[in-house]
């Protein structure tokens, strides 16, 4: 996803949650460090499933999806003062998997500061296994990203 402003990954991604860059965040290199990013990437995926309704979708079925892999590319070095866009879109969904593309997006830059997937699949808590997705989780997401 190569974005070049704020709008842009507003326009590009059904999820989008601001977050400022923290001090704290800062390493001994400093820069945000490198697990920061992965969190932030985590703050708009569980926006994401508020929006599809999944808290409630497992509490009446006991089935979820949880995460199998994410990864990151850096492609720059954020330090404080800053505030992050971080976007997330689904670009491949199944009955029982789902991939979601992240963004993050620098403010102060104007610029990607990283990108990354995610694989969330469906996992039955009652039978600790694999499953499908919660009933209606799949057409909640394809109404959110317009994919109907």
């Amino acid at each position: 996803m190569e974005l070049f402003s704020e709008q842009a990954v507003y326009d590009a991604c059904p999820v989008v949650v601001e977050l400022p860059v923290v001090w704290g965040e800062m390493d001994s290199m400093q820069h945000v460090n490198n697990t920061v990013y992965i969190r932030w990437m985590e703050a708009a995926r569980f926006e994401y499933f508020e929006k599809v309704e999944l808290r409630s979708a497992t509490a009446q079925s006991g089935r979820t999806g949880i995460l199998k892999s994410v990864d990151c590319n850096f492609r720059l070095p954020l330090t404080w003062p800053d505030k992050v866009l971080v976007g997330g879109k689904v670009i491949e969904l199944g009955k029982d998997y789902f991939v979601i593309q992240h963004v993050v997006f620098s403010c102060n830059h104007q610029k990607v500061a990283a990108h990354g997937r995610a694989v969330v699949v469906g996992f039955d808590y009652r039978k600790q296994k694999k499953s499908d997705f919660p009933p209606g989780l799949v057409e909640k997401i394809q109404k959110l990203e317009d994919m109907t």
